[in-house]
């Protein structure tokens, strides 16, 4: 067997295993990282669009709602948090619009606030499970996947001015959203939820581009390091061990006027330098033996 192929062919082929050792650690590495990296985004904006519109809605109903009610002012904008949230969400989608502020009901005033089918089903999960504040999961609404985050809307006593029944209603109310829906609130019951949605990247897509550029980083290094190590090997270990080979050659054929040798303290050195002392050994022997 060729010495020189044997040898090569071994590293070579220990640097493709390694090569593709790689790649199977490197590409489920980057599909977890990745899709980590994009929910933790997604799960920071989140959380600060879901206190803005906590806030918002607090801030209808504790301090301007108690206020507007006493003096008998029915403005639905002023007093109701759900209109207050729909307008401001309504000009928050023109700044951004990628993102998703909703509060729906099932039996909503105002038509506009019906669930789209994954938000009913977050109606349904609060209605199931009454001790459950919030729910975060992820869903599609238009051919776009979110990260949700909804809280059930529970009926108060203030809720039930506007929503008990059509006759009770303020006129306002009945002029506004007319009488068809929107009525027979039932004090302390899920009647609807906010929804709050931040969009998550495509993690498909984002794997996809980022194990390319993986794959191309890996492959772009480990033919750097076949080249450097081919000829390292080359220069280092298989010529060394061809001329020590060849001379060892002529040696077993009674030539033994060839020196060998290598200025090198390896092993390979150290290799050719008791070659060289078996070379000597043997002229010597061959010599007094001649003498006789």
């Amino acid at each position: 067997m060729d010495m020189k192929k044997s040898i090569r062919t071994l590293f070579n082929v220990v640097l493709i295993a390694l090569y593709v050792v790689s790649l199977l650690i490197t590409v489920p590495s980057v599909y977890f990282f990745t899709r980590q990296e994009v929910y933790d985004n997604a799960s920071q904006k989140l959380t600060l669009l879901v206190d803005m519109v906590t806030s918002l809605r607090k801030y209808v109903s504790d301090d301007v709602r108690p206020e507007l009610l006493e003096k008998n002012v029915l403005f639905p904008p002023a007093i109701s948090s759900t209109v207050a949230t729909g307008h401001v969400a309504a000009y928050f989608k023109k700044l951004q619009p990628d993102y998703y502020i909703r509060v729906v009901s099932d039996n909503p005033l105002n038509a506009a606030n019906r669930p789209e089918a994954v938000e009913q089903e977050f109606l349904t999960f609060f209605r199931d499970n009454r001790n459950e504040k919030e729910l975060i999961s992820t869903g599609v609404v238009r051919n776009q996947q979110y990260l949700f985050s909804s809280r059930p809307s529970i009926s108060k006593a203030d809720c039930m001015i506007c929503h008990s029944t059509p006759e009770a209603a303020p006129e306002i109310i009945r002029k506004e959203y007319g009488t068809q829906s929107g009525f027979g609130y039932k004090l302390d019951s899920v009647v609807g939820a906010s929804v709050v949605g931040v969009p998550l990247s495509d993690v498909q897509s984002l794997v996809m581009k980022r194990s390319l550029i993986a794959i191309g980083i890996l492959t772009v290094l480990f033919a750097l390091i076949f080249v450097v190590i081919n000829l390292v090997v080359k220069r280092r270990i298989l010529n060394p061990l061809e001329t020590i080979a060849a001379t060892a050659d002529i040696i077993s054929k009674g030539n033994l006027d060839t020196p060998l040798t290598f200025e090198r303290d390896d092993e390979i050195g150290k290799l050719a330098h008791s070659i060289e002392l078996m070379r000597r050994s043997l002229a010597k022997i061959m010599e007094r033996m001649s003498r006789k």
